[in-house]
């Protein structure tokens, strides 16, 4: 066995009871009928590039359920309203949901993958990593109550309340009924968590002393650092000045397109929901996000110029 497993370890069968048990977690809404889709009906750099962009989407929402599982351990240790942690277990369900969709969506776009001549790695599963520090150890409420609160500010309140206009916009520009059908899953369920993360944090951030609301405030500098660098690539808020959003439906494009996005749309998208969605809840929580938005610079996630996380390919 490799040290990284495939997509299709991931989802290999284990046990009949097993497998029953997970799809009645997982398996909430009527399942995209994957199996229908024609690889032969679209030309194969098509096929690649929307196989690598939900790949890439997949180990995303992997990462998701480690995320969201180490909250729930932390606010369980910090003894957090049960409420919270109900809600929170609803998140690591969909996101396990969300792997599968996104995975299988990718390997049926890329059958290629399996024979010798694809690279080895197409659907190699890299072990996901937490985007922040261990959440703190001992029984110190309020340093762990911070630190959900900084992990909830990261992963829901921007994380996910970006996710939601992307998934609305692959939705709408696919041209096939399996990334159409896949997208509108996972956004019903984003369109939850963003919510959660700002319902929560209105509970966490009276629970903060000075010190975890001055950490709360940096740790929004650094993830407007780092999404502005994952998302928008090489793209920055000036090279879109008198730019329009363009967005055609998959029913009146003239090419065909497996729900995947430009690295323009992505950063049009990204600046839009910062300043018409995010800035405004951010200030209601007591957060400064314009003070945020110039610190951003601070770190060096604000300075290179990457490709979009989920436009290469």
């Amino acid at each position: 066995m490799t040290s990284e497993p495939t997509s299709s370890e991931l989802l290999a069968e284990t046990t009949r009871s097993l497998g029953a048990m997970h799809r009645n977690q997982v398996h909430r809404d009527p399942w995209p009928a994957i199996e229908a889709f024609d690889p032969s009906a679209y030309p194969e750099p098509l096929r690649r590039r929307a196989a690598w962009h939900w790949m890439a989407r997949a180990r995303a929402e992997h990462g998701s359920v480690l995320q969201f599982s180490a909250v729930t351990h932390a606010l369980t240790r910090a003894r957090a309203p049960v409420e919270i942690l109900g809600a929170l277990a609803r998140l690591i369900t969909d996101e396990v949901r969300h792997v599968e969709l996104c995975a299988r969506t990718a390997e049926a776009f890329y059958p290629e993958a399996r024979t010798d001549a694809a690279p080895a790695d197409f659907f190699a599963w890299r072990m996901p990593r937490e985007p922040w520090p261990s959440a703190p150890r001992g029984d110190d409420r309020q340093a762990l109550f911070a630190w959900a609160s900084r992990a909830i500010l990261t992963a829901c309140c921007l994380g996910e309340t970006l996710s939601k206009p992307m998934l609305e916009a692959v939705a709408t520009v696919a041209t096939d009924p399996l990334p159409r059908a896949a997208a509108e899953q996972i956004l019903r369920d984003e369109q939850f968590h963003a919510r959660f993360g700002w319902e929560s944090l209105a509970v966490l951030v009276p629970l903060l002393d000075d010190e975890g609301r001055a950490a709360l405030q940096e740790q929004l500098a650094k993830s407007f650092a780092g999404f502005e660098r994952t998302t928008c690539g090489q793209v920055r808020i000036e090279d879109l000045a008198d730019s329009e959003m363009e967005i055609v439906p998959g029913e009146d494009a003239e090419e065909p397109n497996l729900g995947t996005l430009s690295e323009r749309q992505f950063a049009m998208i990204f600046y839009a929901t910062l300043e018409h969605e995010i800035f405004p809840a951010l200030r209601e929580l007591g957060l400064d996000p314009e003070a945020a938005w110039v610190r951003r610079a601070a770190y060096p996630a604000a300075k290179g110029r990457e490709p979009a996380a989920e436009s290469r390919g």
